[in-house]
């Protein structure tokens, strides 16, 4: 393993957490399937497989795909080492992009391109889709103006659509200063996002596993159930915590200070927790204990459809194949799309 910003065990160790931060970049997005399933039929049945398929599919498109990259180029390569020291940050320093110069295969840039432009466009399509709802659920919620209540005759929030797709306008950003700058930009940000996101599901998992047990309410009878719970989230948001905290260490060493870099670092944190007090003091709200937290509600009428749902499970090899491939597609579009992106965008 190569040293980082240090040497010896310490330069090895640093090199490996400093893969964490774009690691959780790249699994951005595989809660998606949380979030549709408000919207899904039969979420009882589909939203476990869907869950269990997610797993699959991240170690396919993903942990496969960094051992292969590992394994084509390895951090020795002349031309890699080469592209570093003369500090070249474009995509023509991507060992992807030197595996397919050593290959000589032609066609694989073309190929290449076509694959990142329908990665891409399903990856926006998803999160478009993940932003509009949320905002929806803001507004249902009295938290968001409630014109964005509006929906088409489809129940598409056509207003929560409109100002989701202008947050993407930011891209063009890159038009001035260069991709090589606001990408880096973009990336810190979002992984804070996307690290305080898990970090607060976990929160909420470990209240909702205090209800059920104060509540009596045995997890058996759960339709799905992550197993070594509570001690399992328990360890993963004490990790999340610390790629947070420590995600922009390598700035504070000698001669690597830029206030920008410790910004999109570390902005994300106060932004945080000024949301979450400003919320909670302006409506006054305070934590329930968990006797008093409502696991019911809404549970009746997903009860009364499983007899209708039951119906519509696939009846032949077809439909069977179909909900393979389909169930859960869409929540690995967002790691699908960074990994091509990282390697081929300059093809």
């Amino acid at each position: 393993m190569k040293d980082y910003m240090a040497t010896g065990n310490t330069g090895r160790f640093l090199g490996l957490f400093s893969t964490f931060v774009n690691a959780a970049f790249s699994y951005a997005g595989v809660e998606i399937v949380a979030v549709a399933s408000g919207e899904s039929k039969n979420p009882k049945r589909n939203l476990p497989k869907a869950a269990r398929r997610i797993f699959w599919r991240i170690l396919f498109f993903y942990s496969l795909g960094s051992l292969a990259i590992g394994v084509l180029v390895p951090y020795t390569e002349p031309s890699l080492l080469s592209q570093q020291a003369a500090g070249v940050k474009t995509a023509a320093a991507s060992p992807w992009v030197i595996a397919i110069q050593r290959a000589s295969i032609p066609a694989l840039p073309s190929i290449i391109n076509a694959v990142i432009l329908s990665s891409a466009l399903s990856s926006g399509n998803a999160f478009l889709y993940t932003g509009s709802h949320y905002l929806l659920a803001l507004a249902s919620n009295g938290h968001a103006p409630k014109i964005l209540l509006k929906t088409t005759t489809a129940g598409n929030p056509i207003y929560c659509v409109a100002v989701t797709s202008i947050f993407s306008l930011l891209t063009y950003l890159s038009v001035s200063s260069g991709p090589n700058q606001i990408f880096p930009w973009f990336q810190s940000l979002s992984t804070m996002c996307t690290l305080q996101t898990w970090s607060s599901i976990c929160v909420a998992y470990l209240h909702f596993y205090g209800a059920l047990k104060a509540n009596h309410v045995d997890r058996g009878t759960l339709v799905h159930r992550a197993p070594l719970q509570p001690y399992g989230t328990i360890i993963i948001l004490i990790f999340f915590l610390i790629i947070i905290v420590f995600n922009g260490f390598a700035i504070f060493f000698p001669r690597n200070w830029e206030v920008y870099n410790f910004v999109t670092a570390y902005i994300g944190i106060p932004i945080f927790f000024i949301l979450l007090f400003g919320f909670k003091l302006l409506n006054r709200t305070h934590w329930l204990p968990c006797s008093e937290r409502d696991l019911y509600t809404g549970k009746a009428e997903i009860d009364a459809l499983d007899e209708i749902w039951e119906h519509d499970k696939p009846k032949n090899s077809w439909q069977r194949i179909f909900e393979l491939y389909c169930l859960g597609y869409a929540s690995c579009e967002s790691i699908q799309t960074y990994h091509i992106r990282e390697c081929f965008i300059s093809l």
